[in-house]
């Protein structure tokens, strides 16, 4: 059984593989490297929901094989007056360490309960026909007034989830993993990949 993760972020396929290793190693995971004349499009919805869908149906009506892409990002509800759904930094061609700044920087005069924050990612699958499925999953938590930790995704070393004293940025990876929102969605959405499989 071959599953596509439709996405060419190193650090997304990396995670979802090892996911994949503890949830369901019967299952082959390749990704868009495995396929490299496919020619993706960035998606421009609103939402995580439409997004994701979008990645996921792209992928699998061009390469033929079903698949599955996520869409995710950091909520700031105390920034809703600025567009709350703050994607527009991972939408822009810079590096996570810049957008982390660029958001940082915008948060600097919001002080306790205004820097609560919470990750949010959808993840859907799809087959060449149309999407079979999609799912939503959040980590709840906040923001810290400098950053901490090593950074791989965007907000790494901003986000504390409550609960934990840490940034991500300074968790293992092994515990990072475990709390991860995108792992949380895979869990979530793993039957319906089962049963598309079969």
């Amino acid at each position: 059984m071959e599953l596509v993760i439709a996405s060419l972020n190193t650090h997304k396929v990396q995670e979802l593989r090892e996911a994949f290793k503890t949830l369901a190693p019967h299952i082959q995971i390749l990704s868009l490297f495995d396929f490299p004349s496919y020619k993706r499009t960035i998606p421009e919805h609103v939402t995580f929901v439409e997004n994701a869908q979008a990645k996921a149906l792209h992928a699998a009506s061009e390469i033929k094989k079903i698949c599955i892409a996520d869409d995710s990002g950091i909520i700031v509800p105390a920034l809703q007056n600025k567009g709350g759904e703050l994607r527009r930094y991972q939408n822009d061609a810079t590096s996570p360490v810049v957008q982390t700044k660029k958001l940082l920087e915008e948060m600097r005069a919001l002080k306790d309960f205004e820097r609560h924050a919470y990750l949010e990612c959808c993840l859907a699958v799809a087959t060449p026909e149309g999407v079979v499925k999609s799912v939503t999953q959040r980590s709840e938590g906040y923001l810290t007034e400098e950053e901490r930790g090593k950074i791989t995704f965007e907000f790494d070393t901003l986000f504390i989830k409550h609960d934990y004293s840490k940034t991500l940025g300074e968790l293992t990876p092994s515990v990072k993993s475990r709390i991860s929102h995108r792992r949380k969605a895979l869990e979530k959405l793993l039957l319906s990949i089962e049963q598309v499989l079969r």
